[in-house]
């Protein structure tokens, strides 16, 4: 608990730590857009991806007797209560990819972002509120705020388009408010475990969500902004207003092909969007892409029954156990915050190597430790699954936006990223029947799965470097073929340019007037000039 605290109250530095930016920024009159950039940091923080802090829930569910009617009397750990609470989240994790989808279908980002803070404060009712016996209460409170969290997540990125250059630092921002926002279910634990009870600990988070609704309503446009678009603080709301440039016509002449191309038929970009998904370079992408993420979502929801596992196994083998609650914070705060490191690594594999097939080697590498250490009896192996697990997170997204956006035009993308994301959706709930068959076929022991999943990393890492290797094979091979080329052009533009000085000399009034003198015309080079 400790640990997840200290790493909380960084997150107090969010808002003030763009000093560069902020300086640039308020100069060109942009100080309401960082304001509005501050409140959503906290916004999304508290409320886009709060439901990958599952493993920080659990523990407090569990120790509040949630879905304890499913074990026998006096017994408190059983396989049917641990696949039932994995449910609750298999469906949490479904629903917020089904709210980003939802929020990219709104036209008015204060619309969606309302809407989603609204049904984020009705899941923190329903789970404050809820009596522990009840069945029905965790899995739709997990899913509002599931898909809660995806509809105000989605509309916020338009937020970047604001500050012009600094674009690439506000989306930054965002992202790992949305990645550290798993940290609200653990500072929960933390709180509870120091006195506080469930219910007290959800009314707060409902009367936060209730502030957020107000300053969304007052401060966010109903239109998403576009570059060129400044906001102004008037009374107590932030309005839209175009900045006056000297290049207004080109900015009119792109706003026309804008309308234009929204008022084009649709069957044609389906035809494109089609024959693109359809394409082996996107097939084989989004087969590597959906394994996996699948093994990052199966970790996130087998957490808290793979250290009990541990905890089981090491009691047996050496007489000692480990702490369950200080293994999962650990889990829920590394997870949440490590990732941002690996990304000036990401950035330097995709400028040194390009982003085609390097990146998907790097998340390959790192796929492989996601899950083998797990399969060492001993505790060490969960320390480094906690780093890898980070690491691993945040390459493979990079790597899915960086590879989405550079290889398809912008007009598509988005749903060729949209069918990714819900085929990983599809791939997510088999972590549900898989953990039931882990405890009924398996007598709870995640060795075989693990090794299986391992065996796939292995697999997807092997193929991938060998697309790698023939890409680079390839590319040194057209260079070379380049060189030779360009030093046949290069002779052939030299003995043009040779036949040139001849047809000159030919035609000078000097040399004609010789060589009528001479008597002697030369049909060769005067044939030469005429080609």
């Amino acid at each position: 608990s400790s640990v997840s605290s200290n790493n909380f109250s960084l997150l107090l530095l969010i808002p003030s730590a763009l000093p560069t930016m902020a300086s640039m920024d308020c100069a060109k009159g942009r100080g309401s857009a960082l304001m509005l950039l501050a409140f959503t940091v906290w916004q999304s923080f508290f409320t886009t991806g709060i439901v990958f802090g599952w493993p920080s829930l659990l523990l407090l569910l569990k120790t509040e007797g949630v879905y304890a009617n499913k074990c026998d009397p006096g017994v408190t750990e059983c396989s049917s209560r641990s696949v039932a609470l994995n449910l609750v989240f298999t469906i949490a994790s479904i629903m917020n990819v089904i709210g980003v989808t939802i929020g990219g279908l709104f036209t008015s980002p204060k619309l969606s972002m309302s809407l989603g803070v609204v049904i984020t404060f009705v899941g923190s009712l329903i789970l404050g509120l809820s009596p522990s016996d009840s069945d029905i209460a965790w899995p739709l409170a997990m899913a509002l705020q599931g898909v809660s969290g995806g509809m105000v997540q989605l509309p916020s990125y338009s937020l970047g388009n604001a500050f012009g250059a600094a674009k690439g630092c506000v989306v930054a921002c965002l992202v790992f408010a949305f990645i550290a926002s798993a940290l609200i279910y653990q500072f929960m634990f933390f709180l509870y475990k120091a006195g506080m009870t469930r219910k007290e600990l959800f009314l707060i988070h409902t009367g936060i969500e209730i502030f957020f609704l107000v300053f969304t309503i007052l401060w966010w446009p109903s239109r998403p902004i576009k570059a060129g678009d400044v906001l102004r603080l008037s009374g107590c709301r932030l309005r839209l207003e175009k900045e006056p440039t000297s290049e207004e016509p080109a900015a009119q002449q792109q706003q026309l092909q804008d309308r234009t191309a929204a008022a084009a038929p649709k069957a044609g970009q389906l035809r494109r969007v089609l024959r693109a998904a359809c394409s082996v370079r996107f097939l084989c992408f989004l087969t590597f892409y959906v394994i996996e993420l699948w093994f990052g979502r199966c970790l996130l929801g087998w957490y808290a029954p793979t250290v009990a596992w541990k905890n089981k196994v090491l009691l047996e083998r050496t007489g000692q156990g480990i702490d369950i609650d200080r293994h999962v914070a650990i889990f829920t705060t590394i997870n949440s915050l490590l990732g941002m490191t690996i990304i000036p690594v990401f950035g330097w594999v995709v400028a040194r190597f390009g982003h085609r097939t390097a990146p998907f080697v790097g998340s390959g590498f790192l796929g492989i430790f996601v899950v083998l250490p797990l399969t060492i009896p001993a505790e060490w192996p969960l320390y480094v699954t906690c780093v890898v697990g980070a690491l691993h997170r945040q390459f493979l997204l990079s790597t899915y936006f960086n590879f989405v956006t550079s290889e398809f035009p912008a007009d598509i993308f988005g749903k060729l990223a949209g069918i990714g994301t819900m085929l990983s959706a599809v791939a997510g709930v088999t972590q549900y029947p898989i953990l039931d068959a882990t405890y009924n076929v398996f007598g709870g022991d995640f060795v075989p799965i693990y090794s299986l999943m391992t065996g796939m990393g292995v697999f997807l890492f092997i193929g991938s470097v060998l697309i790698f290797l023939n890409e680079q094979c390839w590319a040194k091979g057209n260079t070379l073929e380049s060189s030779e080329e360009s030093r046949e052009v290069t002779d052939e533009k030299g003995h043009e340019r040779l036949a040139e000085l001849a047809c000159k000399e030919e035609s000078s009034p000097v040399r004609r007037r010789r060589d009528l003198e001479a008597g002697d015309v030369n049909e060769i080079n005067e044939d030469l000039c005429e080609q």
